[in-house]
């Protein structure tokens, strides 16, 4: 498997959290390496759902996530011809999983929120939306991303095909959020991006948005091919009874 990043858009009152979990891998089209994600899974959690639940949920996400991708690493062990038996055997050595990048949306939500998930063991990257095209990377582990910027993102990865959704509810409803996504520009010339409609959520956008904005980490080696699995993560506690039936 490639690098694997996860995008958290924190719920606040009228909106719900929403993950995304993308792996990045690298192809080659016409000699140059492109960079392609297959998302292995989507989740909105319930509207209300208090932030230490959702640390837990975060955090039960981020396990499951290391285990498929350690399960995929054995499984991929390279295998080697063996004169002693004159036959091919698999080595399987000590497989390490690359650490997990989780960006979370902590524009509205604040520090004390980013706090209370870092409780949890994870290192967390908070992201803070801003006026322009720009994604800077500071020097106290944060970045800030224009709006605009994210959007074009969003575009050239869709238009290009270079976003592979599974078949899930989840699915259906971010291409609703996608038709329901405006610009609007202001007296001021300020542009603004989001779901106005009364009604209308941007959440799986956003989480969508903040997994495939890395492209700075590339693997050794291009991935000429992928697969469409789907992470499936633990089932929810009894207290997530507000879900939808899948």
């Amino acid at each position: 498997m490639g690098p694997i990043t996860i995008g958290v858009d924190i719920g606040q009152k009228a909106d719900p959290t929403a993950v995304a979990v993308d792996e990045m891998q690298w192809r080659t089209e016409g000699g140059k390496r492109v960079d392609y994600h297959i998302i292995r899974h989507l989740e909105r959690l319930p509207l209300g759902t208090k932030y230490p639940v959702v640390a837990q949920r975060l955090a039960a996400i981020h396990a499951g996530v290391r285990q498929m991708s350690l399960q995929a690493r054995t499984q991929a062990a390279a295998t080697v011809y063996d004169p002693a038996i004159t036959a091919y055997r698999r080595v399987v050595g000590q497989q390490t999983v690359p650490p997990i990048r989780i960006y979370v949306d902590a524009t509205g939500v604040g520090q004390p929120v980013v706090d209370l998930l870092t409780q949890t063991g994870m290192r967390l990257c908070p992201c803070y939306f801003t006026y322009g095209d720009r994604r800077i990377a500071q020097h106290d582990g944060t970045v800030t991303i224009g709006k605009a910027w994210l959007v074009s993102r969003l575009q050239a990865l869709l238009q290009s095909g270079r976003i592979l959704l599974p078949k899930t509810e989840e699915s259906a409803a971010l291409a609703k959020e996608l038709l329901d996504y405006e610009i609007k520009v202001d007296q001021e010339a300020n542009d603004k991006y989001g779901a106005f409609r009364v009604g209308a959520h941007d959440d799986l956008v956003t989480a969508l948005g903040l997994a495939v904005q890395d492209v700075a980490r590339v693997p050794g080696s291009p991935v000429a091919g992928g697969t469409r699995t789907v992470f499936r993560p633990a089932p929810l506690p009894r207290h997530f009874n507000a879900l939808p039936p899948r």
